[in-house]
């Protein structure tokens, strides 16, 4: 087995095969100095929001403790917002994950998590899978939130 100190092409202070990377300045992917845009849907015509993480951690920030806030309430939510038909799915999933790692920075520095991202669930009530913030963890924050979460096939369905 190879040492940490030297990745797979032999570069010094890399992390070797199945030891965890460094973890990912997330504070930087927020982007403050973005603001978001709102341009003509190619597909539809209509008007289609892209939203920032900040801007969606605006909306985060509203969801009260015990409540929860689909993806798809949160783009609707953000279309209402600025105009628009609707909200980009991807960019707006996309701004809630940067979210979620900002959060698990925050976490690993000891600081209070900046937004209540772990209320941000799936359209169909299953905790996004593939987070920095772990799953299990947001699960035991809606538990000691009043929350029923249970484990499915597909994740941590909340109910």
């Amino acid at each position: 087995m190879r040492s940490s100190c030297a990745d797979t092409k032999g570069r010094i202070g890399a992390p070797a095969r199945g030891v965890a990377a460094p973890a990912t300045d997330w504070g930087s992917l927020l982007r403050p100095e973005r603001g978001p845009r709102v341009a003509v849907d190619p597909r539809t015509g209509g008007l289609l929001l892209r939203p920032t993480p900040l801007l969606v951690g605006e909306e985060v920030a509203g969801v009260p403790a015990g409540q929860l806030l689909t993806l798809g309430e949160l783009c609707a939510r953000l279309a209402g917002r600025f105009g628009a038909d609707r909200a980009c799915p991807l960019a707006t999933a996309h701004s809630a994950r940067v979210l979620a790692g900002v959060v698990a920075q925050d976490l690993r520095e000891h600081r209070k998590p900046r937004w209540p991202i772990w209320r941000l669930v799936q359209n169909n009530g299953v905790l996004p899978p593939r987070w920095a913030l772990d799953a299990l963890y947001r699960a035991s924050l809606l538990r000691a939130e009043g929350r029923r979460v249970t484990r499915a096939a597909s994740g941590w369905r909340v109910a």
